[in-house]
Formats: C-alpha cells, structure tokens, sequence
C-alpha cells in the first residue's frame, strides 16, 4: 500500500468531496451524560466522556468550531450553535474565502441528510451516517488497536502493575489510567463507578524511556489508498489529559518512513473494515529508536485543523508551529482577534471562542495556534498573547 505525499490540496472538504460529495460533517460529540446537547447516547453507543459533563460553552462552541476551521467548501457542515461572524471573518483573512466552511443549522427534522460524524449517534437513524454506527463504534474501541498488525504495547488480560489501563470509548486522553500500585487501583475503580458495570477495559503494559509522541494523521480513501497529512508531537497536561502539540515542517519527510511503518497497516485494517476519512494514529517512540502505535482515531481529532492550516503555513516559510487548547485570553473576543491580526511575521490562527465573564472583567477561552520560523519564537507570541 503506497502512501500519497504530493497530493495537491489545501483543505479537507476538497477530499471527504471525492468520497462523500453530498455528505454533510457534523462536528459534534455525542454525550452519555450531559443534557446541554441533542445528541444523545445514552442507552447505545456509549461514550466515556467526562464527569461532571463540560459547560455547554465547551460542548457545543469550543469543540464543534475548532473543527470547522479551515474545512473549506466542498463539503456542508451542520451544528446546533452557528458560527460567529468574527470568527468567520477572521478565518477570511486567514485562508480567503475558499476555507471558510459554508454551515447550516443543524435540523433535527431532516431525515435525509447523510452525516460524516466523529463518533457513532444513537439520535441519527444508522441510515444517515456515512459508516453503519456498529461498525464505527467497533472501529472507536481501543479493542482495535491489537488487531493491527504493527509494534505495541502488550495487552494483559487483567490489571498487572505496573500497566495502563483505557476505557474502550474515552477520548483526548479521557479514560487513561495509569496503574504503578494498589492505591492507583483503587481510586481507578471509584472512577470507573460513574461509567456503569458493562464499561469494557484495555489493559496494556507501560513504553518505558518515551522521547517521542506523535500524533500521526493520513486520510484514506474510498478505494483504499492513503494521503499524508502529517504529524504533530502532542502535549498533555498534569492530568494527562490532551491539550495540544507542535508541527515542525522539517521532521515531516524526515520521519515518514518510520511512521509510515504504522500507517500502512492501519489504514489496511480500516478499510477492510469500510472505514473512508481522516484517521488519527497515535505513536510513541522510545529511547532506542523503536516505534509503538499506542491509539487508533478514525476520525477529524482535536489536532487536526491545527496540522492543515500548518500545512498551508509552511507554504509561506513559516514552519514552526504550536497549537493549545484551552487557553484564557484577558479580554473579549474581538480584542483576541484583532491582537492575533495585528502581530506581524507570525499566523496567530483562532480555531474557536467564547467569552466568559462580565463587563469590564471579560476573558475569552480560546483554542489558539501560533505559525512562525521558530518555536522559540511561537512561545514569544503565545506569552505575549495569553500575558496574565
């Protein structure tokens, strides 16, 4: 299976178009446990999303939005909350006209429309989804990362310390416990009450001496064939729950023979299994050189937008870039946008927004990538930006 590199496009809607031309995405998560949203999955399809569930803000704006960014126009998006038109704006003057997504209000009257989603619905009929919903909830197991024929992590069949224990449906790092004692035991399974009796673990055991996380993303098409879209190296916080990652133009072909090691399989497994779209595949590698593949994504990921617009940015010289998640900008979000618009030889990209706050005292939680020659230079730009 050969791994297209040259393909010549700008944004993703250009390739879903090939596939799915009159499909529409939907770039919202169900939840199993928050009521701000119509999209339930509550007695199928289950979830593990997070307990308490996020603000509405955070489920229905900071997520969606993000993943619209530089979408482009090939292809429809639906959501429940509609874009702002700053934003949109803004993303004209990023990437012109032809990135901006042409959104529609999403219909829950509307039993004909056909959905690219990110995780199979339970509110949607099995019919107006792209990939059978069965077959896409298999496909978001971690179960199916044993399947694929390249290195990994073992997998035991009880809890052994040291080891990492997943729910088979978490996200962004959600659901990952790690396991070095009877203590991290215990409190693992206080958590896992909230989730139910049938919630299904992956036990496997821990990479030792890691120097490299990589979130690698290709898209695989109808028939089979692969385009690469890069990788970025991931960022986690305290909790190890995801929260960004940088791009480096220059690893890209450097490092592509080794992942393509791990792409090759997966996207073999995937479309025997019927999977088309954006697959995301985590990979580690450790001190020896030795690669893992440690997480299976079929679908846009939190990363995504971030590794398309740096695509783009890299076109301009710019070749270094950051992304995070979740940052708290002091002021609204029309003064974000303009300080991002005004800083010169850097992309200071806003994926999406939301103001929080009162008058006088407003701060604006934002997913927010910043592209220049350097990543001494992006941390400049960040602190300079998010400066207390």
């Amino acid at each position: 299976m050969t791994i297209e590199t040259n393909s010549h496009f700008s944004f993703l809607s250009e390739l879903y178009a090939q596939d799915y031309p009159s499909a529409c995405l939907l770039p919202e998560y169900p939840s199993s446990n928050s009521d701000e949203t119509f999209f339930q999955n509550r007695t199928k399809y289950l979830i593990h999303d997070p307990f308490p569930p996020p603000p509405r803000e955070l489920l229905k704006i900071l997520g969606p939005h993000h993943l619209m960014c530089g979408w482009g126009q090939d292809v429809e998006i639906a959501s429940e909350v509609a874009l702002p038109e700053i934003l949109l704006d803004h993303w004209t003057a990023t990437f012109g006209a032809a990135g901006v997504p042409k959104w529609r209000l999403f219909d829950s009257s509307d039993k004909e429309t056909n959905f690219i989603t990110l995780f199979p619905h339970q509110s949607l009929s099995p019919q107006q989804q792209v990939l059978d919903p069965d077959v896409n909830y298999a496909l978001h197991s971690k179960e199916v990362i044993e399947k694929i024929d390249c290195p990994q992590a073992k997998v035991f069949d009880s809890i052994t310390p040291p080891c990492i224990v997943k729910l088979s449906h978490g996200y962004a790092g959600l659901g990952n416990f790690l396991i070095r004692n009877e203590s991290d035991e215990t409190e693992m399974r206080k958590q896992l009450t909230q989730y139910g009796d049938e919630t299904v673990l992956v036990i496997n055991s821990i990479i030792e001496d890691i120097v490299g996380d990589f979130g690698v993303q290709f898209y695989l098409r109808g028939d089979g064939s692969i385009t690469w879209l890069g990788f970025t190296e991931q960022h986690f916080d305290s909790a190890k729950k995801w929260c960004g990652g940088t791009f480096s133009s220059e690893l890209q072909e450097q490092l592509l023979p080794e992942l393509g090691k791990m792409i090759e399989p997966a996207g073999k497994y995937l479309h025997e299994c019927g999977y088309v779209g954006v697959v995301g595949i985590d990979i580690l590698r450790d001190r020896s050189g030795d690669m893992f593949l440690v997480d299976v994504n079929p679908r846009l990921t939190g990363i995504t937008p971030f590794l398309m617009a740096s695509r783009i940015f890299a076109r301009e010289g710019l070749n270094e870039g950051i992304y995070q998640a979740s940052c708290r900008f002091k002021g609204s979000f029309s003064q974000l946008v303009a300080e991002a618009e005004s800083l010169k030889n850097a992309r200071v990209l806003v994926h999406s927004a939301f103001e929080s706050g009162s008058d006088g005292d407003t701060t604006t939680i934002c997913h927010l990538s910043v592209t220049t020659e350097s990543q001494d230079r992006n941390q400049q730009v960040l602190q300079q930006i998010l400066q207390p």
